[in-house]
């Protein structure tokens, strides 16, 4: 059998160079590319340390994890020994994941008899039954289907961290949502300055008037204003915005009672903002069903810690 030692040492390297990109994106490490090269190198050198004598360094379990280690320091350095376990611990994941990644693929796409006549998965043999075809093929887009998957997982736990339970008192209409802080949101009150949150209309029923709701594309009139209480008609403002095609259009707020926040175990009052109720959906997944403005948080009065 021929073993073409440059080619495999060269896959090698291009492999370890995305294994240590990845874990670099997993744990938002910033590292040089000169040592993440270097860490590469350090790593694929052991595809050549394997044909000579002291190829026993890395047989054995224990000269695996010290050989690990290097490629860690030279790749991230060491800070304090708790980042370098995690830095460690998460190159091991992402060899292991995309290691499996590639088994998996190989195995969707051969019948049962390939695995029962092969020699490979003998324990005495050397290699494995992972073609250089698949590896090729199939580790680019597994790293880019974890990275993916990486980026989505921080998103979430992001939107997670800025979720907050909210509670709409508007004369005897109370309305519980859940809601996402944006900091993208910059509407406010053109006269008073007041921030405007965003809020589902389904949420209410049938506890506020029709006109109020906010039709998406429609074209708001005057006489709206005219099919509402008298109460609630000293309560609503006409709010200025740019749709998404960049045309200039206005839309109805009316201003609560009040707004009680809840977030981080602290409680939040807010009287000094407007709510607009829209007729759609305002996530697609269902996990929020209202937008603050952020400065709601900021300027609202902390009034007791959530138990």
């Amino acid at each position: 059998m021929v073993v073409y030692l440059d080619a495999v040492w060269v896959l090698n390297l291009l492999i370890d160079a995305c294994l240590l990109k990845l874990t670099a994106i997993m744990l938002k490490r910033h590292t040089s590319r000169i040592r993440l090269w270097l860490g590469a190198l350090v790593a694929s050198a052991v595809v050549l340390l394997l044909f000579t004598p002291a190829a026993f360094l890395v047989d054995h379990p224990l000269g695996k994890l010290i050989y690990s280690a290097v490629i860690i320091f030279v790749t991230f350095g060491f800070r304090k020994l708790s980042v370098f376990l995690q830095n460690l611990a998460a190159f091991y994941f992402t060899a292991f994941a995309i290691g499996g990644g590639l088994f998996a693929v190989h195995y969707f796409f051969q019948d049962a008899s390939f695995y029962a006549d092969s020699h490979f998965l003998n324990t005495m043999n050397f290699g494995d039954p992972i073609s250089w075809l698949t590896v090729l093929a199939g580790f680019p887009i597994l790293w880019y289907f974890s990275k993916k998957r990486l980026d989505q997982t921080a998103t979430r736990k992001w939107q997670q961290s800025t979720l907050a339970g909210v509670t709409v008192q508007l004369f005897d209409v109370t309305i519980d949502a859940k809601a996402i802080i944006d900091s993208g949101n910059k509407l406010s009150e053109p006269l008073t300055g007041a921030p405007v949150m965003f809020l589902n209309a389904e949420l209410c029923q049938d506890k506020i008037p029709e006109a109020l709701v906010h039709v998406e594309n429609g074209v708001p009139s005057s006489l709206i204003i005219d099919e509402l209480p008298s109460t609630w008609q000293k309560r609503v403002a006409w709010i200025p915005y740019r749709a998404v095609d960049g045309t200039h259009c206005m839309t109805l707020a009316i201003r609560p009672d009040r707004i009680l926040i809840f977030v981080e175990g602290s409680q939040i009052e807010c009287k000094k903002a407007y709510v607009v109720f829209v007729d759609h959906e305002l996530s697609s997944s269902g996990d929020f069903n209202c937008i603050l403005h952020p400065d709601m948080l900021l300027h609202g009065k902390k009034i007791e810690t959530a138990s």
